[in-house]
């Protein structure tokens, strides 16, 4: 795994550059020619519950809508930045970086938060709409289990990385990883795994694998933002893994792509679980959330 990581005498950024485009558009052509897209859900099973009145439904969605887009608001507006440990895009070496202002929405975790803001702005709205006697139809009909299934499979991806990766690896490797416990880190990686099990347990919100396109696509999206940024704005990449000049370029991107699509698939498992049985699923999604939320810091015994 070390080697894969490591710069050899040839840069790999083609070969990785052409395996992500041809998997970003044989996925937009599945999406494109399936009804993956289709409006599939009914409003009532868009807006309401089958445990939760429809009024605490609304609330509990507006309140997890306002929790993301205040979490955004105070990392871009915190004066003191953030510390991050990327590897430098000209000289390929490690080290630390102060992110401010609109840089600090760079990382994976962030899209992620704001996709899982979007998703409870728009499932909330839908929720107000059937409160005031609406029904819910059209694009945000389609819209609301596409960018559910995005904020799910990202979420996933972002706590398991940074709890049984980044935190342990960086810790090991002597550096600070006490910004991994800042509050606005914990909501972004444990708060929101945390918040959409009790959507997913409750909220009855189904979800098919043939949408695990969508949270790969995102992770695609980010892969090419990710370049873009190193090459041509902030000169870092932020995950030392997604260079892609690295010798296992190809396959580290090819193994992050499945790790989303993995991670999704257990989250319609545990969808379809749910479904069946509400106490069965709560206690899966409670076991899967358990395993990979940290709030404590590592220590040094």
């Amino acid at each position: 795994m070390r080697r894969l990581r490591a710069y050899g005498e040839r840069d790999r950024h083609i070969e990785t550059g052409a395996l992500v485009l041809v998997t970003f558009l044989g996925l937009l052509y599945y999406v494109l020619t399936s009804d993956a897209l289709s409006a599939s859900h009914t409003s009532q099973q868009i807006a309401s519950s089958v445990y939760v009145p429809e009024i605490l439904v609304a609330l509990f969605r507006s309140a997890a809508a306002l929790l993301s887009f205040y979490t955004l608001a105070a990392i871009c507006l915190d004066e003191e930045g953030g510390t991050s440990l990327p590897v430098f895009y000209e000289s390929r070496e490690r080290g630390e970086a102060n992110m401010l202002g609109v840089h600090r929405l760079v990382p994976f975790t962030v899209w992620s938060f704001i996709a899982f803001g979007v998703y409870f702005a728009l499932a909330a709205l839908s929720s107000w709409v059937h409160v005031l006697g609406g029904e819910v139809t059209g694009l945000l009909l389609a819209a609301i289990p596409v960018m559910f299934a995005v904020a799910c499979g990202t979420a996933l991806l972002v706590s398991v990385v940074v709890t049984h990766y980044l935190v342990p690896g960086n810790f090991s490797k002597g550096f600070d990883v006490s910004h991994y416990f800042a509050w606005e880190e914990l909501v972004m990686h444990n708060y929101n795994v945390i918040i959409l099990g009790v959507e997913l347990v409750l909220m009855g919100m189904d979800i098919s694998l043939g949408m695990v396109a969508f949270p790969v696509l995102f992770g695609i999206a980010y892969v090419g933002f990710a370049n873009a940024y190193a090459v041509f704005g902030g000169g870092i990449y932020l995950y030392d893994f997604l260079d892609p000049r690295l010798n296992g370029g190809p396959l580290i991107h090819v193994m992050l792509l499945l790790a989303i699509a993995g991670l999704f698939c257990i989250v319609v498992a545990m969808d379809a679980l749910a479904d069946w049985n509400v106490l069965a699923g709560a206690v899966a999604v409670g076991i899967a959330v358990y395993s990979i939320v940290r709030f404590r810091r590592p220590s040094e015994h």
